[in-house]
């Protein structure tokens, strides 16, 4: 049970549990009005990619109907992966790429590589909602997309220069669909510090329980990130912030936990990567 009260800064409060959170006031953007480069949409894009460099996207109702029901799919087929005893999924290891099953110290995952989806035999509960997950992938593919052109133009960039260049929709990607599990410690505190920034252009993050936080741009202060439903998160990462400049902000971020005690926690998640 939370209960939000507004502060006049950007910054709200949320009370957790009995823990009272500094919680980040993020932009929420509309996708639908990116794509017709409504100006004041687009303004508020380039202002969070330049600011704290993460921010809600939403979806019309169609998309938004779509997207919810791939993830209460990908979370039910990642509770049934991840469950599965740790020779098995290691069968899935692939040395010094993105893709295939990782393990970790609290956090495990498993990608699927966007240009392999039509390639290679996935594991089971993947391998029976191949379909679910490839639209899922060509779905959250075109988002960034879109994120891109728009702050591009917003940037007054020319054609030859468009952030979008260094993804070319067909050929060799390193872009992938992640799934995540990362359980909550039966005390909060013993949470590792998972700090850091994304390596790749844009990554897109759905999780239903409290789970992030940022660090600010300004004050290097850490606030949460809520979990909204029919929302997005969404955050600029390291190679875009090279190719402009510094001026889109890769924000450093980590994983924890706001209360004690412990709980299954799935992510999804897509990173968009270029290619050169």
């Amino acid at each position: 049970m939370s209960q939000t009260i507004t502060t006049p800064r950007s910054k709200t409060t949320t009370i957790v549990g009995d823990r009272s959170l500094d919680v980040a006031d993020l932009e929420v953007i509309k996708l639908e009005r990116l794509i017709t480069q409504d100006l004041v949409e687009t303004a508020k894009l380039l202002k969070a990619a330049e600011s704290q460099g993460f921010f809600y996207l939403t979806f019309n109702d169609d998309l938004s109907e779509k997207v919810s029901s791939h993830l209460q799919t990908c979370y039910l087929k990642s509770h049934e992966y991840f469950s599965k005893p740790l020779d098995e999924k290691m069968k899935d290891f692939r040395e010094s790429v993105d893709r295939g099953y990782k393990p970790g110290p609290g956090i495990e995952s498993f990608e699927i590589a966007r240009d392999e989806q039509a390639s290679i035999t996935l594991p089971s509960p993947f391998a029976e909602h191949v379909s679910a997950t490839q639209e899922l992938a060509d779905i959250c593919d075109a988002v960034v997309r879109t994120c891109l052109r728009s702050l591009s133009d917003s940037l007054g960039l020319d054609k030859l220069s468009h952030l979008e260049n260094s993804h070319p929709a067909c050929g060799p990607s390193d872009s992938g669909l992640k799934f995540v599990s990362g359980p909550t410690r039966a005390i909060a505190a013993d949470a590792p510090d998972t700090t850091h920034t994304d390596g790749g252009s844009i990554t897109l993050l759905w999780c239903e329980k409290w789970a992030s936080q940022l660090r600010t741009k300004e004050t290097q202060e850490w606030l949460w990130i809520e979990p909204k439903r029919d929302c997005v998160l969404v955050n600029i990462a390291n190679y875009v912030q090279g190719q402009t400049g510094g001026r889109l902000h890769s924000p450093a971020h980590r994983v924890t936990q706001p209360t004690d005690g412990v709980e299954n926690r799935y992510f999804v998640s897509y990173f968009l990567r270029p290619t050169n």
